[in-house]
């Protein structure tokens, strides 16, 4: 442990007259010690910046990537996703080279995340990301951090899915250690670096929440002034259209973070019942024959609970109506500022309405009729996102610039439409056509698969686990269809035998069956066969459509897709989205599919 210098004294007069100054627990310990690793603002020391005529010592100059190709990068990445991510880069760094001075893990992130985003960079995003990891890692014990450090963990928690969560959490931390929290209040006097602090402080608790409530985890910055009273931020003289848009997610997070909060939680057991279990579950002796009705889910919603989602979604329509015609359209990206609102609108729609089905049991009774209406409009929405982003040619265009929480939502959206047009549709009656579902997925599974992109970007991962899960689907369909079909034609023999004269000298054989129904042959006939039925060879035919089938679809169902008798099989996602990058992918899905 390292000492720091005594403080110079202070003088008697300033001891007397000057202000009372009353530091945190921690900056007392401090300011007894003198120890540099108890220090609260470590990060406050300033990291030497480059003169303008020094040399770069970076991994640029140390010849990892060629200068040209580093700067043609920041080129692209300055023109493209510096717009889809409101990073505002241009208002900060004049120059590449500023950049480089300024944070090498800043210039690191720029090139990774841009190299990413281009097909033939494959390489390139090799070298610069292993670059990138260690500038990460060497900053969890360094002393030396920056405002452009926390911007570069910033922008990679938005595009590298493998380590999002642990990069925004790290960001997070130095900024606040650098008091960018508390540069609001500056920004409002007129302090044009404490604004471009304060917006990096909004963007964190955009990708704090994106990287949070969809995978079902506590957000990590705490609602304050700042994010209540956005409209001063808007009023200041240094805003502009980048800021709308920044603000619009921070307002839309805040509903979603209240769903959170209201839901997230399971009931708990009384005291009473807690120590009835004693940890162990209870058995109740039931009379054979007695059907126990299903168990309800603990993380069920109440019927009771339906008004409260119901004023959600109203707040999501208010928050669209507001925010639309607040933001023309680009002339780097074109529509997406306004038709993202539309989309993220659809989003925020299917996250709060697909609760109202959350632990409820395809094999409980039917769904009532308010549950069925949310569930409707959580379908709706899932069909919306998909039609979107298939039909509007800004959107399509701008898929791979936009951050993963667009892919990932795009991806839940296609996994439950498809779970639902697979097994609950039919079984509880919600309004979900089958055919238009899929070709909705398959468009979507086109849309992904050509989008140009690396083959380590998260887009190719999703179009990959989706074509898998809907060749799974089809499958089952398909053996679902035979399935009710042996039902039927078992039925129709039933009914057609029982009709029978089984009169003396008559005896019929089941014949091969056709796709429409079965062939009764009569296969000998004398003098005591019953009139009427015709001579020796004759075939007859039975259509299927005329006997009441048997209801097996909740059998069928889930004999297809498991034992679970949830509308989600983990396995199944698993399977398609649960290694290498679209891990992150699979953690949301599964956090979100508690139903």
């Amino acid at each position: 442990m390292t000492r720091e210098d005594s403080p110079n004294p202070v003088s008697d007069d300033d001891q007397q007259y000057g202000p009372e100054t009353l530091e945190e627990p921690m900056g007392s310990l401090y300011e007894v010690t003198r120890l540099r690793n108890v220090r609260s603002n470590q990060a406050n020391t300033p990291q030497p910046i480059p003169a303008d005529d020094s040399k770069l010592d970076d991994f640029i100059s140390r010849g990892a990537i060629s200068e040209e190709k580093a700067e043609e990068l920041y080129n692209i990445f300055l023109k493209t996703l510096n717009h889809y991510l409101w990073v505002g880069l241009e208002q900060v760094h004049p120059s590449w080279t500023s950049v480089r001075k300024s944070s090498e893990l800043l210039a690191a992130t720029i090139l990774t995340v841009t190299a990413l985003h281009i097909p033939t960079s494959s390489d390139i995003f090799d070298v610069c990301y292993n670059e990138f990891l260690s500038l990460v890692s060497s900053s969890m014990f360094s002393r030396y951090h920056s405002v452009d450090d926390v911007r570069g963990l910033c922008i990679s928690a938005f595009w590298l899915s493998e380590h999002s969560w642990k990069l925004t959490g790290h960001a997070i931390r130095i900024a606040t250690e650098l008091g960018i929290h508390q540069s609001f209040v500056h920004a409002l006097e007129g302090d044009k670096e404490h604004f471009l602090r304060a917006r990096l402080w909004y963007m964190l608790y955009v990708c704090d929440r994106h990287f949070s409530i969809a995978y079902g985890r506590p957000p990590t910055v705490a609602e304050s002034v700042q994010l209540r009273e956005y409209e001063l931020f808007l009023a200041s003289p240094f805003s502009c259209v980048l800021d709308i848009r920044i603000l619009s997610q921070v307002n839309l997070m805040q509903i979603l973070t209240r769903v959170y909060e209201r839901f997230s939680e399971r009931p708990l057991p009384t005291i009473e019942g807690a120590c009835a279990t004693n940890g162990k579950a209870t058995k109740v002796n039931e009379p054979a024959g007695v059907k126990r009705p299903p168990k309800i889910s603990a993380a069920m919603l109440a019927e009771s609970d339906f008004d409260t989602l119901r004023s959600f979604n109203v707040e999501v329509d208010h928050w669209r109506m507001r925010w639309y015609p607040r933001q023309p359209p680009s002339p780097f990206i074109g529509q997406f500022t306004n038709k993202g609102v539309i989309l993220y609108s659809y989003f925020a729609k299917l996250q709060i309405n697909s609760l109202a089905i959350r632990g409820v049991s395809i094999n409980s009774d039917k769904l009532s009729t308010e549950r069925k209406e949310f569930a409707n409009m959580a379908i709706s929405a899932a069909s919306s996102i998909l039609t979107l982003v298939q039909e509007e040619e800004d959107l399509k265009r701008a898929l791979v610039g936009t951050p993963l929480y667009v892919h990932t939502m795009i991806a839940f959206a296609s996994v439950f439409l498809m779970k639902v047009a697979a097994k609950w549709g039919s079984i509880m009656g919600l309004n979900i056509d089958y055919a238009n579902a899929l070709r909705l997925l398959n468009n979507m599974i086109v849309v992904l698969k050509e989008a140009v992109a690396s083959e380590k970007h998260m887009l190719k991962h999703i179009g990959q686990g989706l074509e898998k899960m809907l060749q799974r689907m089809r499958t089952a369909r398909v053996r679902q269809d035979n399935r009710r079909e042996g039902a039927r034609e078992t039925t129709n023999v039933d009914a057609r035998l029982e009709s029978c004269d089984w009169s003396l000298g008559s005896s019929y054989v089941v014949d091969a069956a056709g796709s429409n129904g079965l062939h009764i042959r009569d296969s000998e006939q004398d003098l005591f066969s019953p009139p009427g039925l015709g001579g020796r060879g004759t075939t007859q035919s039975w259509n299927s459509e005329s006997f009441p089938e048997t209801r097996q679809e909740s059998t069928i169902a889930l004999a297809d897709f498991g034992d679970d008798i949830t509308g989600m099989n983990d396995t199944l996602v698993y399977q398609a989205f649960g290694n290498g990058s679209a891990s992150d992918v699979y953690n949301m899905l599964s956090s979100q599919f508690l139903y």
